[in-house]
């Protein structure tokens, strides 16, 4: 998974998913409705719309390609039409909706972090030069540092600044 919404919860989760391992279990409701209003919908759908496929009748403002992947993942076939669904495709394609579970397995096949959290505390680091309060001569400066943000903007600009700063306190 990716795009700004995974970045932005793995944030605010990084700690807690270095913990598991990264390994672990999500549920995403992508249409912020729950199970049973879904259902009805789909019903509705199903009644108003038989001759539709369901594959190409996108519907909550899903985007065409993730509706056909959800769609997909009810086991619904691509040419399949509404007045063809049974009781239990309508009830998987609305969990796919409602409550689709997605397991976590280990990192990116690449194991590129783009969040991190923890490191150095802040409270030990001299900020007009960036060297360590208990040990001189040490300087700390990006990703070492524990400093967080939803992005990367911002803990780019700090690394760039803090290595900027410590590098000039380390020339004099």
């Amino acid at each position: 998974m990716s795009a700004p919404a995974i970045l932005k919860l793995s944030a605010f989760g990084a700690l807690e998913f270095a913990k598991c391992n990264y390994k672990f279990s999500i549920v995403v409701n992508f249409i912020k409705q729950d199970f049973e209003s879904c259902f009805e919908y789909l019903k509705e759908i199903k009644q108003g719309s038989p001759k539709k496929a369901v594959c190409n009748a996108t519907q909550f403002g899903v985007p065409k390609r993730l509706w056909q992947q959800l769609v997909f993942a009810a086991n619904i076939e691509k040419e399949l039409r509404w007045a063809d669904l049974n009781r239990g495709q309508l009830e998987a394609l609305a969990n796919q909706l409602t409550k689709a579970v997605f397991n976590v397995d280990g990192k990116s096949a690449f194991k590129e972090e783009f969040v991190t959290a923890g490191g150095i505390d802040l409270k030990e680091v001299n900020f007009k030069n960036f060297e360590s309060k208990y040990h001189e001569n040490l300087y700390f400066a990006g990703e070492i540092l524990n400093i967080d943000a939803v992005t990367g903007g911002f803990n780019f600009q700090n690394a760039w600044t803090g290595a900027f700063i410590a590098a000039q306190a380390i020339s004099k």
